[in-house]
C-alpha cells in the first residue's frame, strides 16, 4: 500500500505541475495552461482542494446556474463548480490521505479544462455521461414521515416542492402551447 499523502509531500509535488509557483505548507498558488490554480490542504481533516477562478457572477441567472448544475452531473467528472459569494470556480475537492500522486495531473487538468470551457462545452474532460431520459420520472414516497399519504393524496416529488398533478399541468401547457 502506498504511503498516504501529507501537505509536506503535496508541496513537494507541486512544482511539478504548476509554473510561477509559489505559497507555503497548506496553500499554494500557481499557473497551469496559463489558469491560475490555487491548492489547499489540510492533513488534520484530511482534505485537499484544487481551484480555479472562471469570473464573477453579477446576476445569478437561472438558465446559467441550470446548466451548470447540469454540467456539474455529466461533463464535469472530477472537478465541479462552485460558487463563493458571487464567484464562481472550478474546483476538485478530494481526501489528502488516499491522493495517488498519479491522479494529480489528471485533476488540475481537470480544474483547468474545466474553467478554460466554460461558456462553451462546460466540461472538465471529453467524456460525458449519459443523462438519464427524460421519459424516466423518479418515484417519490407514497406517504410522508409518519407514514400517511398527505392531505392531496398525491406526495411531492423529491427536492421540487411540486407534486405530481403540478408536473402533469405544465406538460398539458406545454402541448398546448402554439408554435411546439
Amino acid at each position: 500500500m502506498p504511503p498516504s499523502m501529507t501537505t509536506q509531500a503535496m508541496g513537494k509535488l507541486l512544482e511539478s505541475y504548476l509554473q510561477d509557483f509559489e505559497g507555503q505548507p497548506g496553500f499554494w498558488r500557481g499557473t497551469r495552461h496559463e489558469v491560475p490554480v490555487f491548492v489547499f490542504s489540510d492533513d488534520e481533516h484530511d482534505r485537499m482542494r484544487l481551484m480555479s477562478p472562471i469570473g464573477l457572477v453579477e446576476e445569478l441567472d437561472a438558465d446559467l446556474l441550470h446548466v451548470l448544475l447540469q454540467a456539474n452531473y455529466d461533463r464535469a467528472l472530477d472537478a465541479r463548480y462552485a460558487m463563493r459569494g458571487n464567484e464562481l470556480w472550478s474546483v476538485v475537492v478530494h481526501p489528502l490521505a488516499t491522493l495517488a500522486t498519479d491522479d494529480l495531473p489528471s485533476l488540475f487538468d481537470q480544474v483547468v479544462t474545466l474553467a478554460k470551457n466554460t461558456g462553451s462545452s462546460f466540461a472538465s474532460t471529453e467524456l460525458v455521461f449519459q443523462a438519464m431520459p427524460d421519459d424516466i420520472v423518479l418515484e417519490a414516497d407514497e406517504s410522508d414521515e409518519d407514514g400517511d399519504e398527505d392531505e392531496a393524496g398525491d406526495s411531492e416529488l423529491r427536492g421540487t416542492g411540486r407534486s405530481r398533478e403540478d408536473d402533469e399541468d405544465d406538460d398539458e401547457e406545454e402541448d398546448e402551447t402554439p408554435g411546439r
